[in-house]
């Protein structure tokens, strides 16, 4: 009797065991009957099903999940070659079409990486190498193509294969040795000019600020002439009254002073002059006795 029990309470906790799962966050699972889907749970907890062979639990990663695909040559529409890499972002949408359709992780890889390379050769006829590589960013097409790779490719693995694609980017650009020194030599030429265009700005606002400068200091110079002369008439003036006053006062002082500065302008260390001693000039050498009398002669 006792052994009948032990036998029984072990059967029971076998067949609890078998019957009660447990579903993990980031997990949905698939309970299927003889290969048939029957059950679809994408909720955490624990659950309940048959036992053994007549209910299967196939557990799926429902987390989002990423890959590289393969690096592939194909040729833009311009006819030059290029080597791509691409990252996918992709999560299972609709569980029993995927088990159904891919069953596997692994294999859900491979089909999407067929599937984005055949989506790449078909949209890179659109674009030319310009469009990919460009110092220009406005005639850079990369996102638009990403974006439309993603559209593509998220409405065509919903349908076949129950997955969302939600991000397609481009990883990697390589060049052929063809192209690589095409692309080199065009990127040079674009920087030379763009250089060129940097250059010639610069030497239109050197010009710019060297014009503004010469009229400022001609606008100073100019000016300052005007004040100079304002002032050296102001000077004459009072010097004239200061002549005017001097010869008032003493008639004879003044007309030495005038002599001495024409023989100052007129002679120097090297001047030279030949004149009679009756000239004018030659009154300041004589005593003032005989300046006077030699005028009262000259009367």
């Amino acid at each position: 009797m006792r052994w009948g029990i032990i036998v029984l309470i072990i059967l029971l906790a076998l067949l609890a065991y078998s019957s009660l799962f447990v579903v993990k966050a980031g997990q949905c699972v698939i309970i299927t009957q003889f290969g048939k889907t029957i059950r679809v749970i994408q909720e955490p907890g624990l659950y309940l099903k048959l036992p053994w062979i007549l209910h299967t639990v196939n557990r799926l990663d429902a987390r989002m999940n990423t890959f590289k695909t393969n690096p592939i040559q194909l040729l833009l529409g311009d006819k030059n070659p290029i080597i791509m890499t691409l990252y996918v972002v992709w999560a299972i949408d609709k569980p029993s079409v995927f088990f159904e359709a891919i069953g596997s992780k692994d294999l859900a890889v491979s089909k999407i990486n067929d599937m984005i390379n055949s989506e790449l050769s078909e949209k890179l006829s659109a674009y030319k190498l310009d469009n990919i590589i460009n110092v220009n960013q406005d005639k850079v097409k990369i996102a638009e193509l990403e974006e439309r790779m993603q559209a593509s490719a998220d409405n065509k693995s919903r349908k076949n294969y129950g997955i969302r694609i939600t991000s397609i980017g481009v990883r990697r650009i390589n060049y052929p040795a063809i192209v690589a020194e095409a692309v080199y030599n065009r990127m040079k030429a674009e920087r030379e000019k763009e250089a060129k265009k940097f250059r010639a700005e610069g030497v239109e606002e050197s010009t710019k600020i060297k014009a503004q400068t010469d009229r400022m200091v001609a606008e100073i110079v100019s000016g300052a002439k005007k004040e100079a002369e304002k002032i050296k008439g102001q000077g004459d003036y009072e010097a004239s009254l200061v002549y005017g006053k001097a010869f008032a006062k003493d008639r004879a002082f003044f007309e030495l002073l005038k002599s001495l500065e024409a023989l100052r302008t007129v002679i120097n260390e090297k001047s030279v002059l030949i004149l009679s001693t009756d000239n004018y000039l030659f009154e300041l050498l004589r005593p003032s006795k005989q300046r006077v009398r030699g005028r009262k002669d000259g009367q």
